[in-house]
């Protein structure tokens, strides 16, 4: 089926081409321009993945939150006590874009209550409690709503009523729609009986239809002027549809030959809150990040800290500081006390109480220290115990002083000041280096363990003052051996520094870590950003992916080598890229060695010294010593 996909793809493309050859050949006036054209179908594809997008995060979003125990606790209240309960018991953190209501649901079928809306004010959908997911046009936002039930924490409460939360996001289409007027396209787009005009459509204009196909009864109704010449508008228009069709018939077939029957990661779909970033400890003055926190709960209501504070003892270690909260855990700076007044200062993650008693939550929280406990390599963050202490869960790890590798190149963009080729090499081949024994750990039997990190991006990357390079946040590793697996099709990560695979929610090996070292290499020796995500697939499709210029033209004194080194570890057919991160450090060790270019710890580590001097000078937010992402 999909070879058919293929194949049917290529001849829509060579005919829809032909036809458009034949007609934009042809002497006409009126007519829409081949600008026009291509502005329509480039609208229509860029739409179409925005909105698939951001369906597939409010379908997250609001499964996540109706798991959390003190939603349910609100919806067993009335209005003014879930008010009350706002910013103590709980504390919403809305993104940006997105409205969160919580409310009741009467039984029986009685009329939705809301109780909360946040932000208040907030632009409210029609369907707003009313369970399902919903689409609709509001001016010049989308939005995209999903409700579902929220249990009743209590039980009295769960004879009367159940609860809900609704999840909308507003999505802007003036970007699509601007770029659509620019072009001199004129018409509307329409939903559900509402409509937003695009420019004045001139007299006479014929209307057409374009479907966008991740949302039933959207359409971009486009005016095509009325014809005063030979140029034979249904045969142009038919030849742009036909092509779009097949450009989208290949990349569906590229998808389909793809092998779907793997299981991906360890979820945890109790409660997603907030990322917490690798937190910092004071350096000469200024506020080092230095933490590392493996869960990558990328959005949900922040939860308060626990009783957990300076001076508090548990087990063998004394708690010097909070260094922050993330939706998981609390994670805190403390003492391991040994004898003869030994000190070694840890890093130590505490499971939020509320969690520790949800079995799936707590799976989730160990499955990642015991994946992280088998790599044992410098190149990683070291995980010194795990467990359970009285009644709390926790992760005990290394504590690094330095600072992420993400701060460090946004310091450097700002100069601004090229990361210098030797050290930038050099940490690209340490962070390869970590990631192959990730990739190699074993069982004590010997059993491959299979990690995959799937989260490899410049923030899990650690830069030590002395100039040491370690990947952190396993929060969200494939391995074989978890306890706690999810089903093909879900997808956890960073999209912009995703391989396509990933992207889409399909099986995938060591070489994904391949394609996001690769971007994270792009980005550290160009100085640009990587934001290649589903969209951008869509948009662009996959012939020359990844749609990127080679990084010698954005930075000439890079070695010419990288340029077809680098873009090929980003190949869309994973096939091509380099069969690990072994084989690419090797290749990036090449160009260090023909070009005599070494890059040794104190190398590194007077380059961070320099960059973590101007980031404390700059005072900048991103120096603080902890901080939620």
């Amino acid at each position: 089926m999909a070879r058919g996909a293929v194949v049917a793809g290529a001849i829509l493309i060579v005919l829809g081409g032909g036809a458009l050859g034949y007609a934009l050949t042809r002497k006409a006036i009126g007519g829409m321009t081949p600008e026009g054209t291509a502005a329509m179908g480039s609208a229509v594809s860029s739409l179409d993945g925005d909105i698939k997008a951001a369906r597939a995060a409010v379908d997250s979003r609001a499964a996540t939150m109706a798991e959390v125990q003190v939603l349910r606790a609100a919806v067993s209240a009335d209005a003014a006590t879930a008010m009350d309960m706002l910013g103590k018991e709980i504390t919403f953190k809305p993104q940006t874009g997105e409205v969160i209501e919580l409310g009741q649901l009467p039984k029986p079928q009685g009329a939705p209550i809301s109780l909360l809306v946040l932000p208040q004010g907030g632009m409210r959908s029609s369907k707003s409690g009313i369970i399902g997911s919903s689409a609709e046009l509001q001016g010049d936002k989308l939005l995209i709503t999903k409700t579902v039930e929220v249990v009743p924490a209590d039980a009295e409460a769960q004879k009367q009523l159940t609860g809900f939360v609704t999840i909308t996001h507003l999505l802007d289409l003036t970007p699509a729609l601007e770029r659509l007027t620019a072009a001199g396209v004129t018409g509307s787009f329409e939903l559900g009986g509402a409509k937003r005009a695009i420019g004045a459509p001139p007299e006479g204009a014929e209307l057409q239809a374009n479907a966008i196909p991740s949302l039933a009864g959207a359409q971009l109704i486009v005016a095509v002027p009325p014809m005063k010449g030979g140029m034979p508008v249904p045969i142009a228009a038919a030849g742009g549809g036909a092509a779009f069709l097949g450009l989208v018939l290949l990349i569906i077939g590229a998808m389909g030959g793809r092998d779907r029957t793997g299981l991906t990661q360890a979820a945890m779909p109790a409660l997603a809150g907030t990322q917490l970033s690798p937190g910092g400890s004071m350096v000469a003055g200024a506020s080092l990040a230095a933490t590392p926190v493996p869960v990558d709960m990328s959005s949900g209501p922040a939860v308060s800290p626990g009783p957990v504070g300076p001076g508090a003892v548990l087990g063998k270690w004394e708690i010097v500081r909070r260094l922050g909260s993330g939706g998981m855990a609390d994670v805190y700076l403390a003492h391991a006390r040994g004898e003869a007044g030994f000190q070694k200062l840890v890093a130590i993650k505490i499971m939020h109480g509320h969690l520790a008693r949800n079995q799936r939550a707590v799976d989730h929280f160990l499955d990642e220290a015991r994946l992280a406990a088998r790599i044992v390599h410098p190149n990683v963050v070291g995980i010194q115990d795990l467990g359970k202490i009285g009644n709390d869960y926790v992760i005990v790890m290394d504590y690094v002083e330095g600072v992420d590798l993400e701060k460090l190149l946004a310091s450097a963009r700002s100069g601004p000041r090229p990361v210098p080729i030797n050290v930038g090499l050099g940490i690209l081949c340490r962070i390869c280096d970590g990631l192959n024994a990730a990739h190699k750990a074993v069982m004590p039997d010997g059993t491959p363990i299979g990690i995959i990190h799937r989260d490899v991006k410049s923030a899990n990357v650690l830069v030590s003052k002395q100039g040491g390079v370690k990947v952190v946040d396993f929060g969200i590793a494939k391995a074989a051996t978890q306890v706690h697996l999810t089903v093909a099709g879900e997808t956890k990560g960073t999209p912009s520094m995703m391989a396509p695979e990933q992207r889409v929610g399909e099986q995938v090996d060591v070489r994904a870590d391949v394609y996001s070292v690769a971007a994270v290499a792009y980005e550290t020796l160009t100085g640009h950003a990587v934001n290649l995500d589903l969209a951008a697939l869509a948009h662009l499709g996959i012939e020359n992916w990844p749609h990127l210029p080679p990084p010698s033209e954005l930075r000439p004194d890079l070695p010419k080598e990288l340029d077809a080194m680098l873009l090929t570890a980003m190949s869309f057919e994973r096939e091509k890229r380099p069969a690990d991160c072994a084989v690419f450090e090797a290749m990036l060790e090449g160009v260090m060695k023909a070009y005599n270019l070494t890059a040794s710890d104190k190398d590194i580590a007077r380059w961070v010294e320099s960059e973590m001097k101007l980031l404390a000078a700059d005072n900048s937010p991103g120096t603080a010593a902890t901080n939620l992402a």
